[in-house]
């Protein structure tokens, strides 16, 4: 039997990042994908939200620091594959998300795997994954 799949979303990562609500369950997960309990991955357009939110509001200097921070962390970056990206285009035609929204959701999609977030826009695919609120 394969571990556990969560796929973060950047809104989540943003959340542990920024020590907002829900920073303390997105650390549980992280703590548990250390010890091999669970896999916590995210899609690599997803991860370059999160950084382009942080340079928008921190600068591009603190972007960076936090990409190196980051890729330390026990997740698993998704790449941009073929069948990703077309799910994630059917998703964008199908539903009211935002397009990196629709990223997030092909990677659980194609990993069978539990999307952890804090956005409510994906209550409109969760007819298709599961979705844990952090």
């Amino acid at each position: 039997m394969t571990d556990p799949k969560f796929i973060l979303d950047a809104c989540a990562l943003l959340r542990w990042l920024q020590d907002e609500p829900g920073a303390k369950r997105v650390e549980l997960f992280l703590k548990d994908a250390v010890t091999g309990k669970y896999q916590v991955l995210m899609h690599i357009m997803n991860l370059g939200e999160v950084i382009y939110v942080i340079a928008k509001e921190f600068g591009w200097d603190l972007a960076q620091r936090k990409k190196e921070e980051i890729s330390l962390l026990p997740i698993v970056i998704l790449p941009f594959s073929e069948s990703n990206f077309w799910q994630a285009v059917e998703l964008k035609a199908h539903h009211a998300m935002s397009y990196a929204d629709c990223f997030a959701a092909a990677a659980a999609i194609h990993e069978q795997a539990t999307l952890l977030t804090s956005d409510p826009e994906f209550e409109t695919v969760r007819h298709l994954i599961t979705i844990e609120k952090i």
